[in-house]
């Protein structure tokens, strides 16, 4: 069962970032909210796994190597279609206007994810930047700067797969309520006092 949420009162919160957009009104609105939430969150996946083939080659696009063997085809496939993909998500989510309403407690893991593959992300730069400074550490910048990059790529591909779970799952339990309200109206209007006997059970003068 889902809980009931203040449509203006709660402001989600994404590190330094805030979602001041309102819960939505009704249920199906929530649901197409949670359905173009996804839709985003496809994206971010999509970029996790590009940073993941980035990641796992990395070594030789820093050495800019000219021959390419049947690995290093098969991760900038990945890294092309995963572009693609990010750019397909892009244009299949709509704006919305509206928050879906999912609950915090029921996003904590993703939050957590997401927290981890920022500070992930801080970590590759701060190597990369370390590496201009301290030249003689160089070797050993680069595979803490590999190192990072795939923590990154593994912790956003994670928060991704995790906030889209999370949705399906909002969305079934808001699919469930739908029909709980449906039979509740049914049964609501069979058992209306106002309603009155048939045309042919009514007597007759």
């Amino acid at each position: 069962m889902t809980e009931p949420v203040s449509h203006t009162a709660e402001v989600r919160k994404f590190l330094f970032f805030k979602d001041s957009r309102p819960i939505a009104p009704s249920i199906d609105d929530k649901i197409n909210s949670a359905v173009q939430e996804m839709k985003e969150q496809v994206g971010g996946g999509f970029a996790g796994l590009s940073l993941l083939a980035i990641a796992l080659n990395l070594d030789d696009l820093i050495k800019f190597q000219p021959s390419i063997d049947g690995w290093e085809f098969f991760l900038l496939a990945i890294c092309v279609l995963a572009s693609l993909g990010i750019f397909a998500s892009l244009a299949q989510a709509n704006s919305r206007d509206f928050q879906c309403g999912i609950q915090g407690k029921r996003t904590h893991v993703t939050s957590i994810l997401s927290s981890a593959a920022t500070l992930a992300m801080i970590w590759t730069f701060a190597a990369a930047a370390a590496g201009y400074v301290f030249t003689a550490q160089l070797e050993q910048l680069y595979e803490t700067r590999g190192t990072a990059l795939l923590v990154t790529a593994l912790l956003t591909l994670l928060s991704a797969l995790r906030a889209i779970q999370e949705r399906i799952q909002w969305i079934l339990d808001l699919r469930a309520e739908q029909g709980q309200v449906s039979a509740q109206r049914a049964d609501g209007e069979a058992a209306s006092p106002k309603s009155g006997p048939a045309w042919f059970q009514r007597p007759t003068n």
